[in-house]
Parts: structure tokens; C-alpha cells; sequence
């Protein structure tokens, strides 16, 4: 792996939006697809966070993978979201959502911690129907804090989970070259992370111009923030494709009556 200059990240960038003009239905649909499956997973009292924490990485699989199909002249299917699932590498998948569970902890202790009494206050003020500039002003280190944890550990895990799909590697060893790929295109990578960002806020900034405040405004946000979701992983696999190369065409067509 050889280091990317930070031109490389705009080019992700660009290639995820071609990949996206090709066939946005079919992927907003695979992506509305994980979302309802979400959902019934958070409906399952007591663990359905927890449980839908260690099946991020499925879903995030079935997004790369529609990905794949429509780089590779084919229609991303919304039987895709099953690929993760009867993939034999579910297990390793499986483990890796479990360490995305640790790192989102790991986030949250840090935001109690460093505004936990920020909260309570903010809490208190909403329970009184009078909330001050100043019982917001003390959130504000615990989030960026908590958001630093969560999105380092993102970025620097983001390719381990289709190289453990793609490539059939262990999850230490998947780990391992996703640190190291991210690391040696750490520039590209932030290029196309503030690049992303920059068109959702634009694009926000767009859209309440245009409609003002309303309930119209709020739907259309909404689905600018579904948007960037899938570009999201349309970016993730055209850096995955210029670091690790093609990745190989599905080897059979998914059953759906293949037992999981």
C-alpha cells in the first residue's frame, strides 16, 4: 500500500457520486430496507440497542455491496441486505460490531464525564419550560470529546469490515490493515470526510433557504441526511477499490430461503 496524496479523497468523493447517479433508487431502497430492519431490532426490550450495535457492520455490508453491484453493471438489490448475514465471515462481522458497541460506550462515558452535570441541568431547565444559552454552553466539551472518540475510531476501522467480507481475513488482521490503509491515506481520507460535510451543510443551507421553516423544510433535511448515508459508503468503497483493489463478484445469488 503506498501513500495517497489528498487529491485522492476528492476523487472517492466523485466516484461515490457517479456510482450514486447510476442507480439512486436502488440504493436509497437497499438503505431503507437496513433501516426498517433496525427499527424492529430496537423495538426488542433491553438488548435491541445493543443488538443493533453488533449488526451495524451487516448493514454496512449490504450498502458496500450494492455498491459493488452497480460499479459492476448490475442492479443493487434489496436481497442484498442478507449477503452479511450468510456470509461465512458473519462470526467475524459479528465481532467487529461488537467492538463498534465498546467504542460507542467509550464515547458516551466521555460525554457524562466531562458534562454529565451539563446534562442533569439541561434536563432540570427542560422539566421547568426554561431553557438558558448557559445550560447548553457546558455540552459542549463532552460532545466534541465524544465525537472525536467515535468518529477516530470509526474512520480508522471503516475498511476492516469489507476486508473481512471481501477478502475472508481475520478480524485482527482486517483491523490491522484498516488502520494501516486509513493511516497512509490518512490525507485523503479527511479530504473526502470534510468534503461529505460540506455538501450536507450546503445543501441544508440550500434547502431552508428555499422553504423557509416548516414541516416540508424537516423532510427535506431528513432525506438530504439519508442521502449522505449512502454516499458515505459509496465513497468507503471507492477507497477500498483504489487501496485493495476490485473486489470479487458475489459467488452465487442470494437464497432466501437459505437458512441463516
Amino acid at each position: 500500500m503506498e501513500k495517497l496524496p489528498a487529491r485522492a479523497g476528492w476523487q472517492w468523493v466523485k466516484q461515490g457520486l457517479h456510482l450514486f447517479r447510476q442507480q439512486p433508487g436502488g440504493l436509497m431502497a437497499l438503505l431503507f430496507i437496513c433501516m426498517f430492519s433496525s427499527f424492529f431490532i430496537l423495538l426488542l426490550p433491553v438488548l435491541g440497542q445493543i443488538v443493533w450495535c453488533v449488526m451495524m457492520p451487516l448493514f454496512s455490508i449490504a450498502l458496500l455491496q450494492g455498491c459493488a453491484e452497480v460499479d459492476q453493471g448490475r442492479r443493487a438489490m434489496p436481497h442484498l441486505l442478507l449477503v452479511g448475514v450468510q456470509s461465512p465471515m458473519r462470526k467475524q462481522l459479528l465481532l467487529l460490531g461488537g467492538i463498534n458497541c465498546v467504542l460507542m460506550v467509550l464515547a458516551m462515558v466521555a460525554i457524562y464525564s466531562l458534562s454529565g452535570d451539563a446534562i442533569n441541568a439541561l434536563r432540570e431547565a427542560q422539566a421547568k419550560g426554561a431553557i438558558k444559552p448557559d445550560d447548553v454552553e457546558g455540552l459542549f466539551s463532552g460532545m466534541l470529546a465524544g465525537s472525536a472518540i467515535y468518529i477516530i475510531g470509526w474512520l480508522l476501522m471503516s475498511l476492516t469490515a469489507p476486508l473481512v467480507f471481501w477478502q475472508k481475513m481475520a478480524l485482527t488482521k482486517a483491523l490491522f490493515f484498516s488502520v494501516v490503509g486509513v493511516l497512509r491515506g490518512i490525507k485523503a481520507f479527511v479530504v473526502a470526510v470534510i468534503a461529505l460535510h460540506l455538501m450536507y451543510f450546503v445543501g441544508v443551507q440550500l434547502v431552508v433557504l428555499v422553504l423557509g421553516i416548516s414541516s416540508l423544510t424537516v423532510a427535506a433535511i431528513f432525506t438530504l441526511f439519508l442521502i449522505s448515508l449512502v454516499l458515505v459508503h459509496c465513497m468507503l468503497y471507492a477507497a477500498y477499490k483504489q487501496i485493495f483493489g476490485t473486489p470479487p463478484a458475489l459467488p452465487e445469488v442470494i437464497d432466501l430461503n437459505k437458512p441463516l
